[in-house]
């Protein structure tokens, strides 16, 4: 009877000290806003040419502790993509410069692992996935003038790819985020073979747990 009443209390004591864990991992549970700048560009066999891109992202992330000093975070964020051309373009024996700048527009959902490795700073790391929202080709002919078309028929509606980067913490609410995102799929989808293109994002910005 006393071996019976004493594997009780270990039970009852476990499913206690169980219960408050995560009763304490659920309060330890943050939510924050997040946004900064997008330094774009597209790579692969047919982004030879390719230049900078200088768009922004917004979103919001929450933090879920995992183990000590692990901590996993999703997040659903508005990016701002693309890239920028420019070169010669010949018609009936002229020769025009042409300045064209794609623009996309993602929301991305990066699923990443927060490891913090010294006091106030962390590394994370994690894929991503992103949706398509929009799409833009802007031309500018010189001597000619400008046009604007919608270029989403000419790209996936989806990218995948990784994401790696830093964090750090000013104060237990604001901290400072470094990011580069590389995609791992084309979404190039355009007719014809000149489809080997991929993102390739580098961010900066800041983070607020509310």
């Amino acid at each position: 009877m006393k071996k019976f009443l004493f594997a009780v209390i270990l039970l009852v004591a476990f499913g206690s000290a169980s219960a408050q864990e995560k009763t304490s991992n659920v309060a330890n549970i943050k939510f924050g806003a997040k946004g900064g700048i997008n330094f774009a560009n597209l790579a692969g066999d047919d982004a030879d040419g390719a230049k900078m891109f200088v768009g922004f992202n917004a979103g919001f992330f929450i933090e879920i502790p995992v183990a000590d000093k692990l901590v996993f975070q999703p997040e659903i964020l508005y990016s701002a993509q693309g890239s920028k051309s420019e070169g010669p373009l010949f018609v009936d024996g002229s020769v025009y410069n042409v300045e064209a700048t794609f623009k996309f527009n993602y929301i991305n959902i990066p699923l990443l692992f927060k490891y913090e490795i010294a006091d106030k700073f962390s590394l994370e790391a994690g894929p991503y996935v992103g949706f398509l929202t929009s799409a833009k080709l802007k031309a500018n002919i010189q001597g000619v003038g400008s046009e604007t078309i919608d270029a989403k028929d000419m790209l996936k509606s989806t990218d995948f790819g990784i994401a790696i980067g830093m964090n750090y913490e000013f104060t237990d609410v604001i901290f400072a985020n470094a990011r580069y995102q590389s995609g791992l799929t084309e979404i190039g989808d355009a007719e014809g073979n000149n489809n080997d293109i991929k993102n390739s994002v580098f961010q900066i910005g800041l983070g607020f747990r509310f």
